[in-house]
């Protein structure tokens, strides 16, 4: 069924006054040729989407709306067309979209008259309208074109039923509607329409099996065999430490990498808290506000997201209603989509248990809906393409223990393909092969934030996640199924991949890092850091090196003499003087989850024969990258020398 009205409404829609003061004529609005007073007070959203001739519905108030006689006109690049307003209720007017309009942003005004008054600028996605008989027995349906024709082989779903496109792109899906979503899977070769960097895949639906429902997608055609993806970790966006302007260093690095990269596919995929549920109210910056905030900083790609425990709305109770507001703002809770030879599957692994009254409990777990939908999804996946499975909680953790429900599921139904888990979750980063037997490889990519903004806001310019690494984004290459990756840290070079500490020089007593803590939170702090307290002069050196795998190659000499080094458990002594002792110094107790991490699987010491010598290091990665660093002793140990 053609869809003629649509209720474009939604809650975030900002109401918008336009001027109510009268102009005479040759006065301050070029548009004014009359003294005429006009008076709106209209709420529009930020897009709107249809076919030409759709009638779209919008909300006024206080009686400051449209009268008879009076068009919709948009205005674009010096440009106008005219929408007729087909209808006018109480509160409410309808106008007809023009076969003039094409996709792109206008600025929507009202015209009364010689009047023209500038109400909003909207977002038109046009679509493409073909005409689709329905089908007896199916609920939804549509075409997907790309030139005006349609696509065949598209996989569409529900969340749990899939369907293909036939050669004509046409689609039936028969639907439950359980999920109120409808997604297709972006095939190797087409890109989507997006608003901003986000790629519109998916469609909420009303839920209501009895009804049909008509949802259409538009492609074009793209070389992306091989391209690029940037996979971005923790945002925790919130409107408070200092980090929307943090998030500028981020934006403006990760910009200068699509610029550079700019002959190649490029596309990101987040990993999930992007924003932070406890602020959504409380600083009114909630799933919208990271969109406008994203589309803003972030130009030239498609980011495709993951949801976070920090997405979900802990105010609603239970695992099905808190993940509402992503679906209205983001991206389905979990989908496929194609680049190239890679098929990638977005998953939520973020099972709620909370209440509704403010409790915050949650499981690592998929559920039965998803693996179900997944094995739906697989049908269509050829065994020569690599899967890129994305989540926010680890399926392992670092020393390669499942730690999630349905974890040996998901194992299974990835047999037969080369898998990379990508997570992040944690603020830590690590490699885990242990089950590349199976084919799995496991990546925790550490955080865009580091330590929740934290060190960045003492110290400007020092990122840090819990594990000492830094705050950044990882950089994927993706040449056919050929997978390499790299982290990139926010405002440095992709060679510092490591950081060494001469522990001789280094005493993180309370009284030089935290002078202003209390007997107390001295106490705690040198606790806390209990490792680094006390003088060592035995000549160690410590070096951390923050995506290490086992397949790299470290080599540590002195006076042209090889070290032999060996792997510890201890916590980053530069994420405990930039975090914890700038809290104890506050006299403010550091977040429990937020302290240093004590790392497992890449922190390495050596021992040096003398207090003074110069130790060379050649640390490379498993695609070959060099980094070095001629470390002169005694190096010393502050923030500051470390913050360049």
């Amino acid at each position: 069924m053609k869809n003629i009205l649509r209720n474009l409404i939604i809650l975030s829609a900002v109401l918008l006054f336009a001027s109510c003061e009268k102009q005479p004529v040759g006065g301050n609005d070029p548009d004014n040729g009359t003294t005429q007073t006009l008076e709106l007070m209209i709420s529009l959203p930020e897009k709107i989407e249809g076919a030409a001739g759709d009638a779209i519905s919008v909300k006024y108030y206080s009686g400051k709306g449209p009268k008879t006689g009076d068009v919709v006109v948009l205005k674009k690049s010096g440009k106008e067309v005219i929408c007729n307003i087909v209808s006018i209720e109480p509160d409410s007017f309808s106008f007809e979209i023009s076969p003039e309009v094409e996709t792109g942003k206008y600025s929507f005004c009202i015209r009364r008259g010689e009047v023209t008054k500038a109400v909003k600028d909207v977002q038109f996605n046009i679509e493409i309208r073909v005409e689709v008989a329905e089908k007896e027995g199916y609920n939804i349906y549509g075409i997907i074109t790309c030139d005006e024709a349609g696509v065949p082989g598209v996989v569409v779903s529900d969340g749990i039923e899939t369907a293909l496109t036939d050669e004509n792109g046409i689609y039936y899906l028969k639907s439950e509607e359980y999920n109120r979503v409808v997604f297709m899977s972006v095939p190797s070769g087409y890109e989507t329409v997006a608003e901003g960097v986000v790629p519109k895949i998916h469609k909420v639906i009303d839920g209501n099996p009895s009804t049909t429902e008509r949802v259409d997608w538009t492609l074009t055609k793209v070389d992306n065999t091989d391209h690029i993806l940037y996979v971005l970790g923790d945002m925790h966006l919130a409107n408070r430490t200092n980090d929307l302007n943090q998030f500028n260093s981020f934006a403006s690095d990760i910009n200068a990498q699509i610029e550079a990269n700019k002959g190649k596919r490029q596309y990101a995929v987040t990993l999930g808290d992007m924003s932070w549920d406890l602020y959504w109210y409380s600083n009114a910056y909630d799933l919208y506000s990271y969109i406008a905030t994203i589309n803003e900083k972030v130009k030239g790609i498609q980011i495709f997201h993951t949801i976070g425990n920090h997405d979900h709305d802990m105010n609603s109770a239970g695992d099905f209603n808190t993940v509402t507001a992503f679906k209205n703002a983001v991206a389905p809770t979990y989908y496929s989509f194609n680049i190239g030879n890679i098929h990638y599957i977005v998953l939520d692994n973020i099972l709620c248990t909370n209440n509704g009254t403010g409790d915050r409990t949650y499981d690592s777990s998929l559920t039965q809906d998803q693996l179900i939908w997944l094995a739906n999804d697989l049908k269509h996946v050829d065994k020569s393409k690599k899967l890129v499975v994305t989540m926010h909680a680890q399926m392992y953790n670092e020393n390669g223990k499942s730690s999630m429900a349905f974890a040996s599921e998901l194992e299974k139904l990835c047999s037969g393909y080369e898998t990379h888990v990508l997570s992040a979750h944690t603020h830590v980063i690590w490699n885990n092969d242990n089950l590349a037997t199976k084919g799995i490889y496991h990546h925790n990519s550490g955080a865009i934030c580091g330590t929740w903004w934290w060190t960045g806001s003492y110290t400007p310019g020092l990122g840090l996640c819990k594990d000492g690494s830094p705050a950044g984004y990882y950089v994927y290459n993706m040449n056919g199924t050929d997978i390499k990756w790299r982290l990139k840290p926010t405002g440095r070079d992709f060679s510092k991949s490591f950081r060494t500490y001469d522990r001789n020089s280094i005493v993180l007593s309370a009284a030089k890092f935290a002078p202003k803590a209390n007997a107390s939170n001295a106490s705690s702090f040198e606790s806390t850091a209990s490792s680094w307290v006390s003088p060592d002069d035995k000549n160690y050196v410590y070096f951390n090196v923050f995506d290490y795998d086992p397949s790299w190659t470290i080599e540590v000499t002195e006076n042209g003499k090889q070290l032999k080094y060996e792997k510890v458990k201890i916590k980053d002594p530069l994420h405990l003087a930039a975090y914890e002792a700038m809290r104890y110094n506050a006299n403010a107790n550091p977040t429990s989850s937020f302290k240093a991490y004590t790392i497992d699987s890449h922190m390495f010491r050596v021992q040096a024969s003398s207090a003074t010598s110069t130790i060379e290091f050649k640390i490379t990665d498993r695609f070959g990258n060099v980094s070095t660093e001629s470390m002169k002793r005694p190096k010393a140990f502050s923030i500051a020398a470390y913050n360049k």
